[in-house]
């Protein structure tokens, strides 16, 4: 089995796991300095806390993000996917990583890429243009 086997077998599974990975990334992030919730610091037992609930809040969720995962799945084009992904994974890096600006020039240009590629996959799925 090679890997676009495995993407292609696989691909609402990856697109949720990134979905819960994107929503967490807006709860909290973890700091070398600390958890960070709401812009705040957190205690260990205010991080414990937010981190629980956000597990069993996102746990109940994940059932309903997968069915929007396999929407967007049947209904995209690979383009808009690939670039879906690329958006979200620029997104969650940038959250995580604190010294990482959502406004740099090599963000924005990975953002203003992956947009290119969604409206590209939708052009492409309303075939507007044949590949």
């Amino acid at each position: 089995m090679n890997i676009i086997e495995i993407f292609a077998n696989h691909s609402i599974l990856i697109l949720t796991g990134i979905f819960i990975a994107f929503i967490s990334s807006i709860i909290y992030r973890i700091a070398p300095t600390g958890f960070v919730s709401g812009g705040k610091y957190r205690t260990k037992e205010g991080a414990i806390a937010i981190y629980l609930f956000s597990a069993v809040i996102l746990g109940f969720c994940t059932p309903l993000i997968y069915v929007f995962s396999d929407l967007i799945i049947i209904n995209l084009s690979a383009f808009s996917i690939f670039g879906l992904l690329i958006f979200l994974a620029n997104f969650i890096i940038n959250q995580s990583v604190p010294s990482w600006k959502h406004t740099s020039p090599k963000t924005l240009l990975i953002y203003f890429l992956s947009i290119i590629l969604i409206v590209i996959g939708f052009i492409v799925k309303l075939n507007l243009i044949f590949f």
